[in-house]
């Protein structure tokens, strides 16, 4: 009898399926462009940003995680188009080497759950593949699968001063000592944990900051990152499948785990038993 723990009313204020592959020399910006013109209906709002570093996860060496930074010159620089939906509450990110499909979370509007938005995704990869088939672009080779959750938890929800900030969470190590003598204001952290046996790795960020319009408020956000290689010995699309759906019950089951019993009762949290 498996365990599957949700909140009714959860902190996740975004969530992002991404798979990465190997770069194909054939795909060039204008390639980007055209993928977007052919579905500009669906997606009418498209903006240009700066690509993303690849990211590996490897073992063996105990990795460094300040990475610094990396300078990168080329003639021809590469660049990752933004695709969003009318509602703006739906994005695909795709440039040469990653695509990702973000739902962003809109005022009032409820978290649709995994099994909601992993079709989404499902079907935009599944057109993005067949758009490098009919270009005659090259083989779509993934590397890496990833998933990230972000929660935002506002001053005034499940703490009320930085004091409270301990009581949030009941997992980080570090996070509920407070020298004699000192008052907490403010945090960052950062935590990186092993998928056992190497499957992949959880990246936990957790940053007191402000966050939404006019006004800004404070929050807490906690971003969750889990990451992992493919496996090259199996079917490609069921190494997709099995990653994303491995770093989504990771970032759940970890999620429930670091944090408190008593934020869990603000959230409303639910557990449902189903066979297998």
């Amino acid at each position: 009898m498996a365990r599957d723990v949700t909140f009714r009313h959860p902190p996740v204020v975004e969530t992002v399926l991404s798979v990465q592959f190997e770069r194909l020399d054939a795909l060039s910006n204008a390639c980007l462009g055209a993928f977007w013109q052919e579905r500009r209906s669906a997606w009418p709002r498209v903006s240009d940003a700066s690509p993303l570093d690849e990211q590996f996860e490897t073992f063996g060496r105990q990795p460094g995680w300040d990475k610094g930074i990396h300078l990168k010159l080329t003639q021809s620089p590469a660049g990752r188009i933004q695709m969003r939906s009318a509602a703006g509450d739906r994005m695909i990110q795709l440039q040469n080497c990653r695509l990702d499909y973000n739902w962003i979370g809109q005022a009032g509007q409820e978290y649709p759950r995994y099994r909601a938005v992993r079709p989404e995704f499902d079907e935009v990869l599944a057109g993005f593949e067949r758009y490098i088939r009919e270009h005659d672009l090259g083989q779509l080779t993934a590397n890496q699968w990833e998933v990230t959750y972000v929660n935002q938890m506002p001053e005034g929800t499940v703490w009320q001063g930085p004091e409270e900030w301990p009581g949030v969470f009941r997992s980080l190590p570090g996070l509920a000592v407070v020298p004699d003598g000192l008052r907490l204001e403010g945090l960052a952290g950062h935590w990186h944990f092993e998928i056992e046996p190497r499957r992949g790795r959880l990246h936990v960020a957790l940053q007191h900051a402000y966050v939404g319009g006019d006004p800004e408020q404070e929050a807490l956000v906690m971003k969750l990152t889990a990451r992992g290689p493919i496996d090259r010995q199996q079917n490609a699309s069921r190494a997709i499948d099995d990653g994303l759906d491995l770093g989504h019950d990771v970032i759940v089951e970890s999620f429930e785990e670091l944090t408190s019993p008593r934020a869990h009762e603000y959230w409303n949290r639910e557990v449902e038993h189903a066979d297998g």
